[in-house]
């Protein structure tokens, strides 16, 4: 990896936007060849990327983070988003929302009362992943859009997120965009609130 010559810290505005969203398309493409060599499967966990070789080994370590990724894909400020942690992997300063990690938050809330959680559940092995969660989410909707549970545009969902993009500030204000997302076509990054959903 080319070494970088101006911190993070230091630099504008634009240009850690410009930063970030140049990391999170580096996993995006990485993303794409290790869904091309399994059947089009994305990878369990993010760190399959790097012990797969498709990045480096410091690749999911976002400039952002002055951690260097030991607090995961949500700053640990964020305790009103606790249920992120359910997906933080060592060394990774992204939140994965298509995670083979079981889903423990109150998924059904957000996807409607409706939703049977055996259909949820495809592999059939009665635990719902987040994986499951968002694929569902993804094809199905959920009831915080208007109007309710229609399905998402690739470019409006995401599969990595940055919540370290504007950290430390942006968690006093859990309303603010301030986090940058990768979106499932593994190519379009948006800025959305913490609660992207709410921002669609």
């Amino acid at each position: 990896m080319v070494p970088l010559l101006m911190s993070y810290e230091a630099m504008d505005p634009a240009s850690q936007y410009d930063r970030i969203v140049t990391e999170l398309r580096g996993v995006g493409v990485a993303l794409q060849l290790y869904a091309r060599d399994h059947g089009g499967q994305l990878p369990p966990r993010l760190t399959a990327l790097v012990s797969g070789k498709y990045l480096p080994a410091d690749g999911l370590v976002s400039s952002a983070d002055p951690t260097g990724g030991k607090e995961g894909g949500v700053p640990n400020s964020y305790a009103e988003w606790g249920q992120a942690t359910e997906t933080d992997e060592s060394g990774s300063s992204y939140l994965y929302e298509f995670s083979e990690a079981p889903c423990k938050w109150d998924w059904k809330t957000t996807l409607g009362a409706n939703v049977n959680p055996s259909d949820v559940d495809t592999n059939k092995d009665g635990t719902v992943s987040w994986s499951e969660v968002k694929n569902w989410q993804l094809l199905h909707g959920d009831i915080v859009q208007q109007p309710n549970n229609k399905p998402y545009a690739k470019d409006k969902f995401p599969v990595v997120r940055c919540y370290w993009y504007q950290y430390p500030n942006s968690y006093s204000n859990v309303t603010a965009r301030s986090v940058l997302n990768l979106a499932v076509d593994q190519k379009t990054v948006f800025i959305s609130q913490p609660w992207w959903e709410k921002d669609q």
